[in-house]
């Protein structure tokens, strides 16, 4: 699904440039904005006259981006995936010029601008985003400090106090050249907040979003927000380009992977490559590790999950390895093409067609491992955060498996330190299984999705289905925990669909697997479901607004199933869910393998009532209150087995 920390998207770059620099023609009435303000709200009432003005500037030639590559894409040794990919590593194109060479040959600018980058704002504690710094938006900071730039990352889900007063504070202590906002589906109504303060607080600067959401549906965010431009799909060579423009005060027209709305309201929008390999390479070398505030999403996560009241040792370390981690993408995209997610097109809309495959050799691997290592020596597990790290036909696995092998024998890495990713469940045989336990992978995720070869049928996924059951079963002899993502509903599923997920769920967390679950298919923008028509009078709205100001619009929030029945049944099963949730007023976050109990919880009493076979209920609970602190489990006990209002059985099923 989208991923708010995947990739270097602008996934925190809503960047403000200077209206002097764009020679913009203020308007005056407002010599901040070139239009009418509302100074309550700072938000413009005519919005076409507050865009750049960009008329005058399409006769101008554009230079060729500063990373342009003669060649291109094909040098990436990658080839795109179909069912049967081969992902190769090949160091010959390591004779390319990267990133970091490019760099190095630049002319100093006499005053090189000065970028603020935000990222993502989850207000709900990481239930829309990670709990960890903004890793993509670290590694744009990263690019551009390289290039000469003064550049500062403002985390908003990092601040110990209210986030408004802080970013203020920020965005005033000095006079800053650009402001990049991080927009991601779930997170918009908050970032466009953020977005309203910088343009408040900050009015002279350039105002840019990007990440998933302002690649995916540009002009509705430049019409939302008070942005002058969008930067498409990854961040660094657009941000590059337009940090060299306005040190030289040259027009900003056409940069390549950007987008703007001229001012008669007329959308335009410049495609970009995606990045080789070895400026991927180059950029992720850049990511600033020991800069990052690791050491404070430790103390506030161990804080939320109570660690020092769980019930057992072997818990409490288990949460701690996975509390003290740290994050490094190796992959550009996923290129699987899963019906419901969004991943595969992102790089594929900023350029306007297919991109090419890129991640990092298992010796680079090792090197980021070294640095992060260095930089944060109380860290315990490294995530490999990419979509998928294990690939069918692999040929870094097993000798990147070796090396970390090696690094423990030899002292480099200590014992305990271990690992986790997300991989293929149909790419993973006993071979490749047995070499990540010894080199300490200790939790591996899957994208399972759903039990039913119907659904996953639906999902683009049926080729993992005979893989499921014999590949979480070697990984749980070989003590591996699988941790599996599962989505519930289907827009074309059955109820017996449905019973058997909650079925499997519940026996694979018997057995020792975790489970992450999502109720129903959210329509992220750029995956196919959201843009599929046969599934729009299917698909729910919700109402989203931007706090400060009387900004809203209908966003769409769920894809529910087209039986009737079902639909009735997961609606009833959320409405459960959410009740009891809201009653555990003591947990400030509670972690995505305690919220899978809850769901299935919610959803026994609710099936069984339509005489569909369910697992016990008392051992769901027990379960739960089990993995909990022991402070949390009277609030917990209360909440799960409090008597609510019976859910009537669906009236389409009893009929």
């Amino acid at each position: 699904m989208e991923g708010p920390g995947s990739g270097s998207t602008l996934t925190a770059s809503t960047g403000l440039f200077k209206r002097s620099i764009l020679r913009h023609r203020r308007s005056p009435i407002s010599p901040a904005l070139g239009g009418a303000t509302d100074t309550a709200m700072g938000r413009p009432k005519c919005r076409t006259n507050q865009r750049i003005c960009c008329r005058e500037f399409l006769d101008i030639p554009i230079r060729r981006p500063m990373l342009s590559n003669a060649k291109g894409l094909a040098a990436t040794g990658v080839s795109i995936p179909t069912q049967g990919v081969r992902v190769s590593d090949s160091q010959a194109e390591q004779k390319e010029c990267g990133l970091l060479h490019r760099l190095r040959r630049r002319e100093p600018a006499a005053k090189a601008p000065t970028f603020l980058l935000i990222g993502p704002y989850d207000p709900h504690c990481g239930e829309y985003t990670f709990l960890a710094p903004p890793l993509g938006v670290w590694r744009l900071a990263g690019v551009l400090e390289s290039a000469g730039h003064e550049v500062k990352v403002f985390d908003p889900n990092c601040c110990e106090g209210p986030v408004e007063p802080a970013l203020e504070e920020v965005l005033r202590e000095r006079k800053w050249d650009v402001v990049g906002i991080s927009t991601t589906f779930m997170t918009l109504p908050f970032d466009l907040s953020l977005a309203y303060l910088a343009r408040r607080s900050a009015p002279e600067a350039l105002l840019i979003a990007g990440g998933m959401e302002a690649t995916f549906n540009s002009q509705r965010v430049l019409e939302l927000g008070p942005f002058d431009l969008v930067v498409l799909g990854e961040g660094e060579i657009p941000l590059l380009e337009i940090g060299e423009r306005l040190a030289a005060s040259e027009p900003l027209t056409g940069v390549q992977g950007t987008a703007h709305l001229h001012g008669d309201g007329e959308f335009a929008r410049f495609a970009q490559r995606a990045m080789t390999r070895e400026e991927l390479r180059d950029a992720i070398f850049s990511t600033p590790y020991e800069r990052m505030p690791y050491g404070a999403y430790w103390d506030r996560l161990a804080r939320s999950y109570a660690v020092g009241e769980l019930p057992t040792k072997a818990e409490r370390e288990a949460r701690l390895a996975e509390i003290r981690s740290v994050r490094l993408i190796t992959l550009n995209y996923c290129p699987m093409g899963c019906t419901f997610c969004s991943s595969t097109n992102f790089l594929h809309s900023a350029q306007g067609g297919t991109a090419r495959l890129a991640r990092l050799s298992a010796e680079e691997c090792l090197e980021m491992l070294r640095r992060i290592r260095s930089a944060h020596p109380d860290a315990r597990t490294l995530i490999f955060q990419d979509d998928i790290f294990a690939f069918r036909n692999d040929d870094r696995l097993l000798p990147l498996c070796r090396a970390l092998e090696e690094c423990k024998k030899t002292g480099e890495i200590p014992e305990h330190f271990s690992f986790i990713s997300t991989n293929r469940i149909d790419a993973l045989n006993r071979e490749r299984l047995v070499a990540m336990r010894r080199a300490g992978f200790r939790v591996l995720g899957f994208g399972i999705e759903n039990f039913s070869l119907e659904v996953l049928k639906e999902f683009n996924k049926s080729q993992i289905h005979p893989h499921i059951t014999p590949v979480l079963r070697s990984a749980l002899r070989l003590g591996i925990t699988p941790f599996l993502d599962m989505i519930l509903t289907s827009p074309r599923c059955s109820m017996e669909d449905v019973a058997e997920n909650v079925r499997q769920a519940r026996s694979w967390i018997v057995k020792g697997c975790e489970v992450g679950m999502y109720p129903y298919v959210i329509p992220f923008a750029g995956a196919p479901m959201a843009s599929d028509p046969l599934l729009r009078p299917h698909t729910r709205y919700a109402t989203k607004r931007v706090a400060g100001t009387d900004l809203s619009w209908e966003q769409p929030a769920k894809i529910l199933p087209m039986d009737p029945a079902v639909r009735e049944s997961i609606l009833l099963i959320e409405n459960d869910f959410q009740e009891r949730l809201e009653r555990i007023r003591g947990v400030r976050h509670l972690p995505s393998r305690l919220r899978s109990l809850l769901w299935i919880a919610s959803a026994i009493p609710i099936l069984r009532r339509m005489s569909l076979c369910m697992p016990s209920r008392r051992g769901v609970v027990a379960d739960l209150l089990a993995r909990l602190p022991h402070s949390h489990r009277a609030e917990f006990l209360d909440a799960v087995c409090l008597r609510l209002k019976p859910a009537p059985a669906p009236a389409q099923a009893l009929a």
